[in-house]
C-alpha cells in the first residue's frame, strides 16, 4: 500500500523542523493542487495556471499534479507539469543480483515540460526533470520549495527560462537537507546543487553551500540570478 506524504500548508513554512516528526506523525493526503504560485514579478513571463482537467489527456507523465501551467514564447506554446509521489516502500537488495532485500520509503518528484510548435498539431514532451529521497526509520521529505519557481527571460532572446527550487531530505537528527535549484532554457539544464542552512531568525548557523554546473559558470545572467534565488530560499527556520 502507497504511503501518504506531509504537504506543507501556505500558511507553513517550506522548512520547519518541527515538523519533522515521524513518517506516521506526518501522513496526510496528497493534495491535488499545492498552488506553488510560481511569482517573480521583476522577470517574470505571464503564465495562465490549469486545473487538473485542463491538462490534454493525451499528455504522458507520472505522480500526483502539485501545479501546471502553460505560456507562450519564441519556440511555440508550454505546458509546465509540477508531480509529486507521496511517500511508498522500494526493495532495496543487498548486493547486484542478491535476492534478499530490505523494504525502504522513497519518495520521488517530477518536473514535465510539453511543447507545441508552430508546426505542430500535439503537444510533445520537451524534456523531464526527476529527483528522489530514499530513506528508511528517519525523516524524510521531498518535495517543491513554495513561491520559488519561476518562468523568465532573463536575457530577452525571446525563449523562456524555467527554474525549479526543491529539497530532499532524509535525516535523523539536525544535518541539513539537500537542496538544488534546477533551470532550462530550451533544452540546455543549469544548476546549483547544494545543501540547505539551518538558520535562527535571519542568521545561518551552517550549511548553505552550493556548487555551479559547467553550464551555469559560464553564463553569468543565469549565474547570478540563480545565486540571488538561492540566498532567498536556502534557510530552514528553527523555532
Amino acid at each position: 500500500m502507497i504511503k501518504k506524504i506531509t504537504l506543507i500548508t501556505a500558511a507553513s513554512l517550506i522548512f520547519n523542523l518541527a515538523i519533522c516528526q515521524t513518517t506516521e506523525e506526518k501522513e496526510k493526503q496528497l493534495e491535488a493542487e499545492l498552488k506553488l504560485e510560481i511569482t517573480d514579478t521583476k522577470n517574470s513571463i505571464k503564465t495562465i495556471p490549469l486545473i487538473y482537467d485542463e491538462i490534454p489527456k493525451n499528455l504522458n507523465f507520472r505522480g500526483t499534479v502539485v501545479e501546471s501551467l502553460k505560456w507562450k514564447d519564441a519556440l511555440g506554446e508550454n505546458i509546465l507539469v509540477f508531480t509529486l509521489s507521496g511517500s511508498f516502500d522500494w526493495k532495496e537488495y543487498y548486493k547486484s543480483g542478491s535476492q534478499k532485500y530490505d523494504i525502504q520509503d522513497k519518495s520521488e518528484l517530477y518536473v514535465y515540460l510539453f511543447q507545441k510548435r508552430s508546426n505542430q498539431n500535439q503537444f510533445q514532451m520537451k524534456w523531464r526533470m526527476y529527483d528522489y529521497t530514499k530513506c528508511f526509520g528517519v525523516d524524510m521529505y521531498t518535495g517543491f520549495i513554495k513561491k520559488a519557481a519561476t518562468i523568465t527571460d532573463l536575457d530577452k532572446d525571446g525563449i523562456s527560462e524555467v527554474s525549479i527550487p526543491y529539497v530532499l531530505i532524509c535525516r535523523g537528527g539536525m544535518d541539513p537537507g539537500t537542496m538544488k535549484i534546477i533551470m532550462y532554457e530550451d533544452d540546455t539544464k543549469y544548476a546549483l546543487r547544494g545543501e540547505t542552512a539551518i538558520c535562527k531568525q535571519k542568521e545561518v548557523m551552517y550549511g548553505g553551500t552550493y556548487k555551479a554546473s559547467e553550464s551555469l559558470k559560464t553564463n553569468r545572467i543565469f549565474n547570478e540570478y540563480l545565486e540571488k534565488r538561492w540566498e532567498m530560499h536556502k534557510c530552514e527556520k528553527l523555532n
